[in-house]
């Protein structure tokens, strides 16, 4: 629980958002994944709540911390603020955590669960808590860092609590690996490299924790002041020790049997915890957490160096009187979020181990590491403690399991006095049956849950393959891990987890196959044909070859053939190794010159595209107008528009035949068209050409629109048209009763009809006019070779004699 609590808080800070943030802002972010609920991201607390935690005053941390927050975009607040305009409360959301949900990835935001947080939480109170004093509630004592307050208390106690978390059991701090730098410590660069800081922010930061007793020497006399020690880390795990050692009986010569601390048998934990510490089965009850804890510290408040904070203990005191019935008090905020419900704690479990581990809630899931076995089963018996008679394994010996433990049955392995969840996830049983006796080697149901998403991501991957029947991807997967086991050889799998990430899930194509798993089809479950070619390739090489040096050698012994043999066989590979390279090394070439003319042509379309962008208009002479301005362009479509508006009223007017009445009728329509067009008005009242001449162009598209739908209505009407729509109507009703649903089908068919007469009819006149228009023009005659021999004989010979000249020269 540990790891992933150090991985959650290692990718918080990993946030780019976090890049550069000040100790305070960094802290306030881990006590808002600490105190956020499976649920939902959002914490609410408030000024007085989170200045205890971080060390400030409320002043210092509503005016400065809080805005600094919101800046940095780790998390949104919201403020409360009741009727008189009072800010009550602050609704914090903390974005990386909701980011993380929201993927549902392999985050290790979103996999913390329920415990995780809620123990996370308890560690925090632990080390940081101000302390609470509830009324008829059992009081939270202030965390041993708790006195650390005034300038710098953020960086400080960020330092410690994660010195805290890095701490072993024995509360040794692991030390920094490597190279140091000259003039400091290990220990130095150490909290330099937890912090993210400089060097000489770190030797400050550590010399001001030796000095409050947060820290201490690690055996000095042998290692100097090189080394870290946590001893509250230390003195808890002997405290958890001492209450988890079986019960034995008190013999004759014993007076008293060993008595259990005092701070273990008193009501200590949250303030929303309800029960107590029973005296023999260290049994919690209540509607919420309340754990074992490190020794007491009294909660001193000196002079605040922010300047907001007064020595007066009533007036900076960080226990709350809490809450009196239903109303709570007007100027604080609920001591802390709410925690899930626990269960009763065994003799082994992991709330007396560790001091500061989380508890199930009744049949929800495996248990975290550590922890009792079948604790979350209701009615369980108490687990048993170990016989008197039976020691345990000295130093350098092996754990022996119980008889009949069954690995990759799913049931606990006990080693010892620690119980370690091995079982295999249900829906994974099928493709994980060849490595299911090697899942109790994981030791962590947070590792099992990690590889448990990587395999179904795999399986995923192999329905793409195989389709969504049911168990086919299962088998597959299965079929591969057997294979990758028996490819061990004698070799044993050490590492279950870096073993199925990298040698047991990824998938290893043996040819160009996407399908190719070993050689083996992942959709049909045969051998791949790719491969099964490539193999018979080389075996049909070796076959060749060996003929040849049958036929050049045939009286050579066995030794001798198998030398020329091997030499024959090696000389050809290499031939065709070579013969493959010149073949890439002349295809890269084709690809590189394919390249380089694709650039080339693209260079050439830029360069036109530059060379047409540069030409003049046409119409106005405006440069770079890429050969016509856009004013240009839209009175051009203009002019297109009144063209075909002035051909459909010449076309249903005038007389074909007569070409000089059409050309009249022609140029009076256009005129009378054209004043219309002209006195279009732009939308905006804007009077440049631009906008003039797009107005004139919506005003000739409605006028060719009108024009048309009259000429269409007149058609419809005309003879032909009325024809074809009655002989569409006695077709319909041919046969057919005359029923009313007939007779508006048949009126609908006889619509259609009428339309397109209508249109064939508007085409044909069209035809016509252009016709006759065709034929009024006359054509150019061309000139007689007698009258081009005397325009060419009136030429002077000069030119013709200067240019034959130059070319000749």
């Amino acid at each position: 629980m540990r790891s992933a609590v150090l991985s959650s808080v290692g990718t918080l800070f990993a946030d780019p958002r976090l890049e550069g943030a000040c100790d305070h802002v960094r802290l306030t972010s881990v006590l808002l994944l600490a105190k956020a609920s499976v649920a939902s991201t959002h914490v609410i607390t408030m000024s007085r709540d989170l200045a205890g935690w971080l060390g400030y005053g409320v002043s210092h941390v509503a005016h400065t911390v809080v805005p600094r927050v919101r800046e940095s975009g780790i998390a949104t607040c919201v403020r409360a603020r009741d009727a008189a305009g009072w800010t009550h409360a602050l609704d914090f959301e903390l974005l990386p955590l909701k980011e993380a949900r929201a993927q549902r990835g392999l985050n290790p935001l979103s996999l913390l669960n329920k415990r995780d947080l809620a123990t996370f939480l308890r560690f925090c109170e632990a080390v940081l808590c101000p302390g609470w004093a509830p009324r008829d509630r059992p009081a939270t004592p202030a965390g041993f860092f708790a006195r650390r307050r005034g300038r710098g208390s953020a960086t400080d106690r960020l330092a410690m609590l994660l010195l805290a978390l890095n701490a072993r059991s024995d509360g040794r701090v692991p030390m920094a690996p490597g190279r140091l730098p000259q003039g400091y410590s290990r220990s130095e660069v150490t909290v330099a490299k937890l912090l993210g800081c400089s060097y000489e922010d770190a030797s400050a930061v550590l010399k001001r924790l030796l000095v409050l007793g947060g820290v201490e020497w690690d055996r000095p006399e042998r290692y100097g002041q090189d080394r870290l020690l946590v001893p509250a880390i230390r003195d808890a795990y002997e405290r958890a020790r001492a209450v988890s050692k079986p019960a034995v009986e008190p013999s004759v010569e014993e007076e008293s049997p060993p008595e259990v601390p005092e701070e273990l048998t008193a009501g200590v934990g949250c303030g929303c915890c309800g029960g107590e510490w029973e005296s023999e089965e260290l049994v919690l009850s209540g509607d919420g957490w309340a754990q074992l804890s490190f020794a007491d510290v009294p909660l001193e408040v000196p002079g605040s160096a922010c300047g907001d904070q007064k020595p007066d203990f009533a007036a900076s005191s960080q226990v709350n009187a809490g809450f009196d019935g239903a109303s709570g008090d007007a100027v604080s905020a609920d001591p802390h979020a709410a925690h899930p419900p626990v269960v009763s704690l065994s003799s082994s479990s992991a709330g007396a181990l560790d001091c500061f581990s989380g508890s199930a809630v009744l049949g929800e899931g495996q248990l975290p590491e550590r922890a009792g076995a079948r604790e979350d089963r209701p009615g369980a018996a108490e687990p048993v403690a170990a016989s008197s008679d039976e020691a345990g394994p000295l130093r350098g010996e092996q754990h022996k399991a119980p008889t009949g433990s069954g690995l990759g049955s799913g049931s606990p392995v006990r080693t010892g006095s620690f119980v370690r969840p091995v079982g295999v996830p249900e829906d994974l049983k099928v493709a994980l049956a060849p490595v299911a006796w090697l899942w109790a080697g994981l030791g962590r149901a947070s590792t099992g849950a990690w590889l448990a998403k990587a395999v179904r991501l795999e399986l995923v991957r192999l329905r793409s393959f195989v389709g969504d029947a049911e168990g086919v991807a299962e088998r597959r997967l299965a079929e591969r891990l057997k294979r990758r086991l028996d490819r061990q050889g004698t070799r044993p799998v050490q590492d279950l987890a870096g073993w199925l990430i990298r040698r047991g899930l990824p998938q290893e194509k043996g040819c160009w196959s996407n399908l190719c798993d070993d050689g083996i089809r992942i959709d049909s479950g045969g051998s791949c044909p790719s491969c099964d070619c490539l193999i018979g390739d080389r075996r049909g090489l070796r076959r060749v070859v060996a003929a040849d040096v049958a036929a050049r050698n045939p009286y050579a012994t066995a030794g001798e053939w198998r030398g020329v043999y091997e030499a024959a066989l090696r000389a050809k590979v290499e031939y065709q190794g070579a013969v493959d390279a010149v073949r890439r090394e002349r295809a890269a070439e084709q690809q590189v010159a394919f390249y380089a003319a694709i650039e080339e042509q693209k260079a050439q379309l830029a360069e036109d595209k530059a060379r047409r962008a540069a030409r003049p208009c046409e119409d106005c002479g405006r440069a770079e107008a890429a050969g016509l301005c856009m004013t240009c362009a839209l009175r051009r479509s203009t002019k297109a528009l009144v063209d075909q508006a002035v051909d459909i009223a010449v076309a249903l007017r005038a007389d074909v035949d007569d070409p000089q009445g059409v050309a009249l009728l022609t140029e009076q329509v256009a005129r009378d068209t054209w004043s219309v067009v002209r006195d279009a008005q732009a939308p905006d009242g804007a009077d440049d050409p631009g906008s003039r001449a797009f107005a004139e162009k919506e005003l000739a598209t409605k006028v060719l629109e009108q024009r048309r739908q009259r000429a269409l209505s007149r058609l419809r009407e005309s003879q032909p048209a009325e024809m074809e729509a009655a002989h569409v109507r006695r077709m319909a009703l041919h046969g057919m009763f005359p029923t009313d649903k007939n007779r508006k089908r048949a009126e609908e068919a006889a619509a259609k009809a009428r339309d397109r007469v209508a249109q064939e009819l508007l085409r044909d006149f069209l035809g016509d006019l252009h016709r006759a228009r065709a034929t009024a023009v006359p054509r150019e005659r061309p000139s007689a070779w007698s009258e081009r021999c005397l325009d060419l004989a009136a030429r002077p010979l000069f030119e013709d004699t200067v240019a034959a000249a130059v070319v000749r020269v």
